[in-house]
């Protein structure tokens, strides 16, 4: 283990660089890097013991975050005071992370509580180490000048125990969003101010002025290049890969073969799962009843299987509207948290087609992940109507006001976004579509672009 960990502290820039670099030029950095220096930053100024917890679906780019917060702060740490370990690959050998922090004391001839300088470990997917809360539970609390930073899947911050999850600070990582997807691939920055706009002009439903803002940003991108990203660019290996979406469903295999197989299902039961994705991937309005018929299984499993794809952050839940205040009784529409998990899905079973269907059912994954991004942040409720004819979304502010969204890739009317209005008492209608801005009536049709450029 001692060997392991001298090679880790001498070879760790070699094998971070990858992640970092294209050539000897650095890669774009997503925005919310920001978090993790700034915590990073505040160590080396004040070294007193931290955690922080980057927690989030497989794949959407953790790892590559570490390696730039490694490159960042490899000038200004000692070589053997900043260490990336990938548990996954200690756990191959036998050891865990109590082992790794023990050697490195040994190593280093100090003890965590003893520690001279201030030392950052680099924990990457600590979930392949069963007890891994207690392992950084102890070290916190024993060490001093040390600061943890550990990554793993979304069930992460589940597993903490109340001690570590009151002390730690915890930054959830997200798919990629269109501007994020533009900045890594083609280095198109969209400016922040550009962004606010959108964003306060869809919760206000009020867009005025916002088309001239937007006349230069939309000539900076190909269109086509949404088309893209709803396929395969809501994760980052589309960057590294000639094959993005049979790397993408390989994201899923390891969900599927090492997370959810650690929870007790059968492996019959495990290979139905694949299935199950298939069933919520075909875009169908699906029911409980219906899934358990088609899976031959118990409703109980299916609706434990559906419960842990929404803690590792497959799926997510869109749940019905009720007026009277309460969750209706209905089976939830389940939107995949990254749209290329569906196109990977549908993809591998040779059912991926380009057109007008397929792009309007990711369309509406995409506009779901950004509501559910912004209901997270502010605190609001995202519901649908589950009438017949009734609205893709409800977006409910804690301030009782609504706002009731539509989605569609071809011609799209305003008739449902019209009676989920009435229903829920909204004075803001509005379409996200494959077409011209225009309003009619009190209902604004947006553009698809203007709606994907505001986060």
């Amino acid at each position: 283990m001692e060997e392991y960990l001298r090679r880790s502290i001498l070879l760790g820039s070699r094998r971070l660089e990858k992640y970092v670099f294209t050539g000897e030029k650095p890669k774009p950095e997503r925005q919310i890097l920001g978090r993790l220096t700034k915590e990073i930053r505040a160590f080396l100024e004040t070294p007193e013991n931290k955690v922080v917890l980057l927690y989030g679906l497989r794949g959407v780019g953790k790892t590559t975050m570490l390696a730039q917060a490694y490159f960042k702060f490899r000038e200004k740490i000692k070589s053997e005071r900043i260490i990336y370990i990938s548990v996954d690959d200690a756990s191959m050998l036998g050891a865990n992370i109590r082992e790794i922090f023990e050697t490195y004391e040994r190593m280093i001839g100090e003890r965590l509580e003893e520690l001279s300088e201030p030392t950052v470990f680099l924990l990457d997917e600590v979930h392949y180490d069963e007890n891994w809360d207690l392992a950084i539970k102890t070290a916190y609390d024993k060490g001093r000048n040390l600061l943890i930073v550990a990554t793993g899947s979304s069930t992460l911050s589940i597993k903490l125990n109340t001690d570590l999850a009151r002390r730690s600070k915890k930054i959830h990582i997200s798919p990629l969003t269109f501007s994020e997807y533009l900045l890594l691939k083609h280095n198109i920055k969209m400016e922040a101010t550009l962004k606010d706009s959108l964003r306060k002009a869809f919760l206000s439903c009020n867009f005025d002025g916002v088309e001239d803002e937007l006349r230069k940003t939309l000539l900076k991108f190909d269109p086509i290049e949404v088309e893209n990203y709803l396929i395969e660019g809501s994760l980052p290996v589309f960057l590294r890969s000639d094959g993005p979406l049979a790397d993408a469903y390989s994201i899923i295999e390891r969900i599927i073969r090492w997370d959810i197989a650690k929870m007790d299902f059968s492996e019959d039961t495990l290979e139905r799962t694949f299935r199950l994705l298939l069933l919520l991937a075909s875009g169908e309005s699906l029911d409980y009843e219906t899934l358990t018929s088609s899976l031959e299984l118990s409703k109980p499993v299916v609706s434990r299987l559906i419960s842990v794809l929404e803690k590792l952050e497959v799926i997510f839940p869109i749940r019905a509207y009720s007026s009277i205040g309460k969750v209706a009784r209905k089976t939830p529409k389940y939107k995949f948290l990254a749209p290329m998990l569906r196109s990977a899905v549908l993809d591998h079973f040779n059912l991926l087609e380009r057109n007008e269907k397929t792009f309007g059912i990711l369309l509406e994954d995409t506009v779901a992940l950004y509501l559910y991004l912004i209901a997270r942040e502010k605190g609001y409720s995202l519901t649908y109507d589950a009438q017949k004819g009734g609205a893709d979304f409800i977006l409910s502010m804690p301030t009782g006001r609504k706002i009731v969204i539509e989605v569609g890739w071809g011609k799209k009317g305003a008739k449902q976004v019209r009676k989920t209005m009435k229903k829920v008492n909204s004075d803001c209608g509005l379409v996200i579509h494959n077409d011209k801005f225009k309003v009619e009536q009190g209902i604004t049709w947006i553009p698809k672009e203007w709606f994907l450029l505001m986060l």
